[in-house]
């Protein structure tokens, strides 16, 4: 505990979200990327080629990206601005997460049904659910949604809370997180399930408002780069070459310690590039949500028309080109679907918006005249 005591207790300045944006859109890519590979790492390992290794780099490389999502979720939601109010702000979740979870979950128990295990009646729906992970990116929503519940109570941190004690709890969700993962997952002791899951990411979720204010330094993203680059090696080696199964699940988990790293770097250079531009992926952000919901629909049928890749060039275009292909082709499908007024509450825009989530309106070129002139 000695490293907290050199922590200041107030909390840093605001500094602008407006980089959020940007990179959740990119996130978003690099998450369809890692569904695009995921079954090409699991089926490929077995002649461990170098079409493997491409695969197995490529997707060590994006595992950033949910963990980045739950910090910047944790970012937003516990920032004390946005006040503390707890029905208020449950109410407006419940439109924003959970009309889309209980929907998604009946679409996709069906699409697994009769689409991807037609043949397996082992498979039973209601266990599924249970687990809290129906499908392959559902649990997100199901972590959020546990998250959320707890959200008035994390929230007292940032309201009340000293800075050291703000980071004190973060590490400590953080390491129970690791921890639990690592005894879960290495000695098959105990499972997530639906009441659960959520737990292990709450490190992750507080974290996001702790290091949501800082600003780094030349020196400070120099050293965040090579974590990150240093932390995807690590993930990459440990995946091909570490003890037990085949190739090595742990490190791939977003609580094993590469992926950690690699998320605090990813976050923290996504705040430093990202703070101005990138007007395209501004524009792209509003339809992430739908691309997070709606890609496995697109991708599983592509994919197996495609089969698995078993050259280089082919694991590259599951890896780069086709993951920017199912976005895309998500991403019009749910501009179309958000325009519907019966359809908008499955994608999470059924309710009111929140004021604070909203971008601020560029100025028109009057406004920006007239404000020069006073200025002068």
């Amino acid at each position: 505990m000695a490293p907290l005591d050199r922590i200041r207790s107030e909390n840093l300045p605001p500094t602008s979200t407006a980089w959020m944006n940007p990179a959740r859109a990119i996130a978003i890519v690099a998450v369809v990327a890692i569904h695009s590979l995921g079954t090409v790492v699991e089926e490929n390992y077995a002649t461990m080629g170098p079409d493997w290794w491409v695969a197995n780099g490529f997707d060590s490389a994006a595992r950033w990206s949910v963990p980045v999502f739950i910090m910047i979720s944790g970012a937003l939601a516990l920032d004390p601005a946005r006040g503390n109010k707890p029905r208020r702000f449950l109410s407006k979740r419940v439109w924003r997460i959970g009309i889309p979870l209980v929907f998604w979950t009946a679409v996709y128990v069906v699409f697994r049904r009769f689409y991807l295990l037609p043949t397996d009646d082992g498979w039973n729906p209601g266990i599924a659910i249970l687990t809290g992970s129906p499908f392959v990116q559902l649990y997100f929503l199901y972590v959020l949604a546990g998250l959320t519940l707890l959200t008035p109570f994390f929230r007292l941190l940032s309201v009340h809370g000293s800075r050291r004690l703000q980071w004190g709890t973060g590490l400590i969700f953080l390491g129970i997180g690791m921890l639990d993962q690592w005894a879960s997952i290495v000695f098959d002791v105990g499972e997530a399930n639906i009441a659960t899951r959520f737990l292990p990411m709450a490190g992750f979720y507080i974290l996001g408002w702790v290091l949501r204010d800082v600003v780094l330094s030349s020196r400070g993203v120099v050293l965040a780069w090579l974590t990150l680059a240093g932390a995807i090696a690590m993930t990459i080696v440990w995946a091909g070459l570490g003890p037990g199964e085949k190739p090595w699940v742990f490190p791939y988990e977003y609580l094993s310690p590469g992926v950690v790293l690699a998320s605090s770097a990813a976050y923290l250079l996504l705040h430093h590039h990202m703070n101005s531009g990138f007007r395209l992926l501004h524009w792209f952000y509003p339809y992430s949500f739908g691309v997070f919901l709606l890609h496995p629909l697109v991708l599983y049928p592509l994919r197996n028309v495609m089969g698995l890749p078993t050259t280089v060039p082919g694991v590259l275009l599951h890896a780069i080109a086709m993951p920017i292909v199912y976005t895309v082709i998500c991403a019009v499908i749910t501009w179309l679907a958000v325009k519907i007024p019966g359809v908008r509450a499955v994608f999470g825009e059924g309710g009111p918006r929140n004021p604070h989530s909203k971008p601020n309106p560029r100025p028109s070129r009057a406004r920006k005249a007239d404000s020069d002139t006073a200025s002068a």
